[in-house]
């Protein structure tokens, strides 16, 4: 039974992250559009700090607390996977949930030591540190999307679709609440932390 398991909040972070990513990614080497470059890190940034929050407040799927377990839980997870007897899901699998963390942090860090860069240009250190964690970012995010390939194909049913739709094969006891206030708020903090930020930074904006 396909019942909502992601929330509005978690489904318009996840897209906006990935948006803002691809853009700072496609306009990281050009001079010209430097200051979308920034928007989008900045963007990708205010984001996290919203999921960060929305982890411990949020609905039972978006709390760390439902998904985050050691390692012998991933392991049981990934044999029960294997072997066609895993319960549908009401959140992120084990592993799912660590690269979760993972990207989350990476685009966190990569959003933060770029406008350091920017605004402290003179410490070609934090250009450097920037770069890694941004390449760190990639990496990660091309593991995700093979776990998502691989585990549509375990679960036969297409997880990038269930992002979009929220529903996914669940008990009905996992439906939770769209919240679109929060969604709403999520969107408010993001435009107003871009805002600010590029008044700080002195740009246009």
């Amino acid at each position: 039974m396909k019942v909502r398991i992601w929330d509005l909040p978690v489904r318009i972070g996840h897209w906006l992250l990935a948006a803002s990513v691809a853009i700072a990614w496609l306009t990281a080497e050009q001079e010209a559009w430097r200051l979308v470059h920034i928007v989008a890190g900045a963007t990708a940034g205010a984001m996290v700090l919203f999921r960060l929050l929305w982890g411990f407040v949020g609905s039972r799927s978006a709390r760390f607390g439902a998904f985050l377990r050691g390692p012998a839980a991933a392991i049981a997870e990934a044999r029960a996977h294997l072997a066609g007897r895993a319960e549908p899901r009401a959140t992120h699998t084990v592993v799912g949930g660590w690269a979760a963390i993972g990207l989350l942090a990476l685009a966190l860090g990569a959003a933060t030591t770029g406008v350091l860069t920017y605004r402290f240009d003179e410490f070609e250190a934090l250009a450097e540190i920037h770069e890694a964690l941004a390449e760190g970012l990639l990496a990660l995010i091309a593991v995700h999307l093979a776990g998502v390939l691989v585990m549509s194909l375990l679960e036969r049913q297409n997880l990038p679709r269930s992002m979009l739709t929220g529903r996914a094969n669940a008990a009905p006891a996992a439906e939770v609440r769209a919240h679109p206030l929060a969604a709403l708020t999520l969107l408010a903090w993001c435009a107003a932390a871009v805002w600010l930020l590029l008044r700080w930074l002195n740009l246009p904006g």
